[in-house]
């Protein structure tokens, strides 16, 4: 699959190992070892962030392929209540664990927060001011909920928020920038 992008993109800007989770796939360092060897100038892994909490040689590992390798990060929500609904668990103490591993490894970490309507776009500004306090974190990506995958008790009539609402909740909650 590698060798495929490569040879259409020829030196592709970005790829990303995604999955669903990709860290628990039995070669998945074998996989970042090959792809850092091909022409490819950014590496993102799209990640729980379970495995790099859990095993900080794993996480050591991973800051051995910088420059031109990030960590996306699932990044939902501050609360274990929004967590539970979004993930089915309240994984709180996995997110501090594998932000507490990025920074100490000072691995480029993005944060990636998948919004719904009441139930953490309320948390933008939060999620926003916690970013910036961490050493490891680039940037922080919102992704409202879109209508595929696992997607229990989702009401897109109620839950679903728009790109617009997300600009203007970030103006809202985060101050620090202005509209234009």
């Amino acid at each position: 699959m590698l060798d495929t992008i490569v040879e259409n993109e020829k030196e592709p800007d970005v790829v990303q190992i995604s999955g669903g989770e990709p860290t628990i796939h039995p070669q998945f360092l074998d996989i970042l070892d090959y792809a850092k060897q091909l022409p490819i100038k950014h590496l993102m892994l799209n990640t729980n962030g379970v495995r790099i909490a859990k095993d900080v040689e794993f996480a050591k590992r991973l800051a051995d392929y910088a420059p031109g390798f990030e960590v996306y990060l699932q990044f939902d929500s501050l609360r274990a209540s929004a967590l539970e609904q979004l993930r089915g668990e309240d994984l709180t103490h996995i997110r501090n664990q594998a932000i507490d591993h990025l920074n100490e490894l000072n691995i480029s970490t993005t944060l990636v927060v998948t919004l719904q309507k009441g139930l953490n776009d309320g948390q933008i500004g939060e999620l926003l001011d916690y970013a910036i306090g961490q050493r490891c974190v680039r940037g922080v990506t919102f992704q409202p909920t879109q209508i595929a995958g696992r997607l229990e008790n989702f009401d897109p009539a109620s839950k679903r928020i728009t790109l617009t609402e997300v600009r203007r909740k970030i103006l809202e909650q985060f101050p620090i920038f202005e509209s234009d």
